[in-house]
């Protein structure tokens, strides 16, 4: 198999494609032997995409900083209505990923070198293509719009399931930021699942092959999932601090908190949270 710009690489056998192109990118991460070796930033972005409803706006918006010399992380979760430049930040996503990696990095001060934007058929596909995954629901949820009912407890989610937990808003006064925090909280739960069920060499390329069925990638090309792949695994979830931004109010945008200046200078400077 040849790993090469431009060339229709083959992800499952006679079957599935994935069109690898370098894509000019804002961010940039360093790497040795194509490992990854310096601190980076990737944005994981879900959009509202879907049948008769267009535009992709990033609904989902979280960054994950990771050291790769410290085997940590950190993740930042950026609410959707968050105001960036007289609007929601989320509408960077109706022009492309990598536009809504220019405006969250923007609102944080960082380079955004990798985007995973999935819509809601990639979302659910990705989730029922690993076999869905167990996530910690922290309070009672019945809300008809998203169709998240759910007890207060652990649930093992299918895609339809995990969607409607992570679109939930209307059960919590605070709406849009505790949705957010929520969906933080899936990816962790996710990425802890994964760790037992996928780490293995055959698990490892089908969640590569699912990525490349189901999702829009941005500045990442077959390697680059490879080594992201590796690297996620080699994280320890328990131990990746998770905040949402912090935030004073807003009518039409929620305007960002005099406290988050701190915290977007310490995750800057090493892609980890430590004093926050």
């Amino acid at each position: 198999m040849a790993w090469l710009d431009g060339m229709h690489v083959p992800l499952v056998s006679g079957a599935t494609y994935l069109r690898v192109e370098k894509v000019a990118t804002r961010g940039r991460a360093d790497r040795v032997a194509g490992a990854l070796t310096t601190p980076f930033f990737l944005l994981l972005v879900g959009n509202d995409s879907r049948p008769g409803v267009g535009g992709a706006r990033g609904d989902a918006l979280h960054v994950l900083g990771v050291n790769p010399a410290r085997h940590q992380a950190s993740m930042i979760d950026v609410p959707r209505d968050t105001c960036w430049q007289g609007q929601k930040i989320n509408v960077g996503n109706t022009h492309g990923p990598r536009a809504q990696a220019n405006d969250v990095g923007g609102l944080l001060g960082v380079n955004i070198a990798f985007v995973i934007d999935v819509d809601f058929a990639g979302f659910t596909g990705l989730v029922d293509g690993v076999g869905g995954f167990d996530v910690n629901v922290p309070t009672a949820m019945h809300d008809a719009y998203s169709g998240a009912f759910f007890t207060a407890g652990v649930h093992h989610m299918n895609g339809l399931d995990a969607l409607a937990f992570s679109r939930d808003r209307h059960d919590f006064p605070q709406s849009d930021i505790i949705r957010t925090s929520n969906q933080g909280r899936l990816i962790l739960d996710a990425m802890r699942e994964l760790r037992t069920k996928m780490q293995t060499a055959s698990g490892e390329f089908k969640l590569l092959a699912l990525l490349g069925r189901h999702a829009q990638l941005d500045g990442i090309g077959i390697k680059d999932l490879y080594h992201l792949g590796r690297l996620a695994f080699s994280l320890e979830p328990d131990q990746i601090k998770n905040i949402t931004v912090p935030y004073t109010g807003g009518r039409s945008c929620l305007t960002v908190g005099a406290t988050a200046a701190g915290l977007f200078a310490d995750f800057r400077d090493d892609a980890l949270v430590e004093s926050h």
